[in-house]
């Protein structure tokens, strides 16, 4: 057992640096010796581990347990992530369950990569994400105007990238992505950033704790062997906030400048990765809007206008949202986006403004309760007993096709 548990562990390790090789496994049939191993040795946990990350490795991916697949999307948003913690709380309290239990598939940019490696891989309680955010509007979000000034002339930041950079070491460490498929429990889960130096126009990166199969090709390039507090600070490097990121020559920006709303990305990478499964449920959590229905006076605009305009639009999110309300049934897709009582920046530090979002997170709740509870009801339906015994036989119709070929 353990020979063979050392085995896994060194084609882990060589999957990691030469990521095409599982194509050379799933030619080889190995993967039905895989799921036979996983069935035969269950009470070795060590061993189990081993194959659990090996199948993360080649895209080789659990059936799911519940009824159908459920996404969580938490948009960008600095500071303004304690709303979609205030929605979590409430979903939490209600269902009886922590977030990585209710959901398959979690995607986040910026401050939503935050959350969805908090609470999807290294399991912080929501209370503890909250204190995070507070820590990061005192120890990051405070500087001289004066010293951010000249940081910003010198290095392109105004704020301390390297305090920012020490926070995330601290709470998330230094796992490898994909080391987190060990955990049975472990919900698959990913990060958005933007990288700058490939051609003209940014494109986006997907910082993930799987793999896709052979031929299953993602319209996104990304990565799953890169450390845990490597993929959110490439996802939250907001131009004018902190530094640019580097990791292995590529520049990585906030995530945000592309899509503040990764929601239409989940869902792809979902539909990759169970593509014979309905979808359940398809949440997807903003940080608040704030509508200034004050009409200008009808001349030409300034230039503090014209580049807060330029912003609004690259970080807009209910574009996404309107095309997923089109697309997916009423009973699937669910977005919370609370109405602000006053414009909040990304980079907010006045605990009382803090609160505020709070408070305007809670009415908006309380207003929205029948979609609440239809929410959790949608969350908490289960397979049935025909429905699992669908799925059994579909398993074993596989293994079989896979070894007469």
């Amino acid at each position: 057992m353990e020979a063979l548990t050392a085995s896994l562990e060194a084609l882990n390790q060589h999957l990691i640096l030469f990521p095409s090789c599982k194509g050379f496994i799933w030619q080889e049939k190995a993967t039905v010796t895989l799921l036979r191993h996983r069935r035969t040795y269950k009470q070795d946990e060590r061993l189990q581990a081993a194959l659990r990350e090996t199948c993360a490795l080649i895209g080789l991916v659990d059936p799911l347990q519940s009824y159908g697949i459920r996404v969580l999307s938490i948009d960008g948003g600095g500071t303004r992530g304690v709303i979609p913690l205030e929605v979590l709380k409430m979903l939490e309290d209600k269902t009886g369950k922590k977030i990585h239990q209710l959901f398959d598939y979690i995607c986040g940019v910026s401050t939503g990569a935050i959350l969805a490696f908090m609470l999807g891989l290294a399991r912080f309680s929501l209370e503890e994400c909250a204190d995070m955010y507070r820590e990061i509007s005192t120890k990051v979000f405070q500087q001289n105007r004066l010293v951010g000034t000249v940081k910003m002339g010198w290095s392109h930041s105004y704020y301390n990238t390297e305090t920012w950079e020490n926070i995330l070491k601290k709470e998330l460490g230094n796992r490898v992505l994909i080391n987190t498929s060990r955990d049975q429990q472990s919900p698959k889960v990913s990060a958005v950033s933007a990288v700058v130096n490939w051609g003209a126009s940014p494109k986006a990166f997907v910082f993930r704790n799987y793999n896709h199969k052979p031929g299953s090709l993602s319209r996104y390039t990304g990565s799953s062997g890169h450390q845990m507090w490597q993929a959110v600070r490439a996802s939250s490097a907001a131009p004018g906030y902190f530094q640019e990121f580097t990791l292995e020559s590529n520049i990585h920006q906030d995530g945000g400048i592309l899509m503040n709303n990764p929601c239409a990305l989940a869902v792809h990478e979902s539909r990759l990765l169970w593509p014979k499964h309905p979808f359940q449920c398809v949440l997807s959590l903003g940080t608040g809007r704030y509508d200034n229905t004050k009409r200008m006076p009808a001349t030409s605009t300034s230039l503090k206008a014209k580049i807060t305009n330029f912003i609004s639009s690259a970080t807009n999110t209910e574009g996404v949202h309107t095309l997923l309300d089109d697309l997916l049934a009423p009973n699937v897709y669910f977005r919370f986006n609370p109405m602000l009582s006053a414009e909040v920046a990304l980079d907010e530090n006045r605990p009382g403004a803090l609160e505020q979002l709070q408070r305007d997170t809670q009415y908006y709740l309380e207003r929205n309760q029948l979609k609440a509870a239809k929410l959790c009801l949608v969350l908490g339906r289960e397979r049935s007993s025909a429905e699992r015994a669908v799925c059994w036989m579909k398993e074993k119709s596989w293994e079989v096709r896979h070894r007469l070929m």
